[in-house]
């Protein structure tokens, strides 16, 4: 059905705000996608603060242009689903690659964070990154690791003294 010029107008409004209220967004392919998947996805991608939406690509490409994105991200054909999230890019493509590896019903095409254009490869090698979360429990890990070795080898020498005594002194008794 044909949209009306006031509708398409609107409609570019709405997607030139999602691009630049968005740290970032991910192109899937949506043509095989069905209701429920599209439905579990949606509720998934609240739960890491991203969005869904079906595009009208032509209209799309426009608010692209309009909004300077990198030039490879506005090249893509077929039917188009944005993904729009706010910091963590990680988790919706976590999602995204367990669809695609489930039920082979999602493919992603591209993608941009904080400026930076992603090929279809970069988006699913940021499935296999840790979440953030995990990432700064890892770096707490490794930065606590030196200060606990340190004090370990500060209390060696005390510990192997006190050995040594309780030995004496129960060889006394």
């Amino acid at each position: 059905m044909s949209k009306s010029r006031t509708q398409k107008e609107e409609l570019l409004k709405k997607y030139k705000e999602l691009i630049e209220s968005k740290s970032g967004y991910l192109l899937v392919n949506s043509d095989k996608i069905d209701t429920t998947t599209v439905t579990n996805l949606k509720i998934q991608l609240k739960d890491v603060d991203a969005t869904f939406a079906v595009l009208k690509n032509s209209i799309f490409k426009i608010a692209l242009q309009d909004t300077k994105q990198p030039v490879q991200i506005q090249d893509f054909d077929g039917p188009t689903a944005l993904i729009t999230f706010e910091q963590d890019p990680t988790q919706p493509a976590k999602l995204v690659k367990q669809i695609q590896k489930e039920s082979k019903l999602l493919d992603s095409k591209a993608g941009v964070y904080e400026g930076e254009f992603l090929s279809a490869e970069r988006v699913m090698q940021l499935a296999d990154i840790p979440s953030r979360e995990v990432l700064l429990s890892q770096l707490v890990g490794t930065l606590n690791a030196p200060l606990s070795n340190f004090v370990n080898v500060l209390t060696g020498n005390v510990r192997s003294l006190t050995v040594v005594l309780k030995g004496i002194s129960e060889k006394i008794s």
